[in-house]
Order: structure tokens, then C-alpha cells, then sequence
């Protein structure tokens, strides 16, 4: 199979879930809201988060794919909207873009197929392949937020 077929039609799915669970790391917060100047109490805020959801990808694709080895490095961009939470308290809404650069196994690795079987568990199989994935770079971009 094609790298640009296996990563843009098999995977797409499982890479957008992926970087959609990695935005949601309250970890990514202070990189995310880093050029945020006008929320009061941002660091406190931050601080006290205890999770965060994404609420709706507006695009998601694959700028970029390249074979080097045995890793399939790519580059990513998600458009989104993010809420984060202090327990069940919604504390902000979370607007913008990333840029997000990773890698993943090749097929000699890995079997990817397993994405595009019709009778495989998507969310099985995910749990078991999210391992594989390793983040190199994530870029934020056009951040806006909101308090609530």
C-alpha cells in the first residue's frame, strides 16, 4: 500500500483521534495559551485545570507524509475547539489551529490494516496502536479564548 493511501484513507480516523487526544493534555495548555495575554488569572487557571475536551474539529488533515526508514514521519494540521474544566466547572473555550509533526511505524512494523478491516473494533484497535505514535512538534496557532 501507498504511504499517502495508508496514512490519508486507512488511518485517517485513528491519527485524527490521536492528535485530538493529545491537544486534550492539560500538559498542552500553558504551550497553547502562551501568547493569551488578556485572561486574568491565566496561570492560576491553568494550575487548578483537571481536564480538557475537545468539543468540535472544524478540519483536520495531512499536510505532508514521508517514508524515512522504517517511520512514517507526518505533518498534521487540526483546526478545533477545545473546553477545559477544574473538576465539572467549565473554566474556558479554547479556539485555534495546530500544526502537529509525528511519526509513526511502517507497515514492516506495524499492521496498519487492522484500520481497514470493516469487522475490527475501532476503538480496540486504538487502544492498541496509540502506543506507536510519537509526537516530535506541536505548533498552536490563531488561538482565541473565551471564559466562561
Amino acid at each position: 500500500m501507498d504511504v499517502n493511501d495508508l496514512v490519508c484513507d486507512t488511518l485517517e480516523e485513528f491519527l485524527m483521534e490521536c492528535v485530538g487526544s493529545k491537544i486534550e493534555e492539560v500538559s498542552e495548555l500553558p504551550k497553547m495559551l502562551k501568547d493569551i495575554y488578556y485572561l486574568a488569572d491565566k496561570q492560576e487557571l491553568i494550575e487548578q485545570t483537571t481536564g480538557c475536551e475537545m468539543i468540535d474539529i472544524d478540519d483536520s488533515f495531512v499536510e505532508k507524509c514521508d517514508l524515512s526508514g522504517n517511520e512514517i514521519h507526518i505533518q498534521y494540521k487540526i483546526d478545533f475547539i477545545l473546553q477545559t474544566f477544574t473538576d465539572s466547572e467549565a473554566i474556558w473555550r479554547v479556539q485555534g489551529s495546530a500544526e502537529v509533526e509525528f511519526s509513526i511505524p511502517d507497515t514492516s512494523q506495524a499492521d496498519w490494516s487492522v484500520f481497514d478491516d470493516p469487522d475490527s473494533d475501532f476503538f480496540e484497535q486504538y487502544e492498541k496502536y496509540k502506543t506507536l505514535v510519537h509526537f516530535h512538534q506541536i505548533t498552536y496557532t490563531d488561538i482565541e479564548c473565551d471564559t466562561l
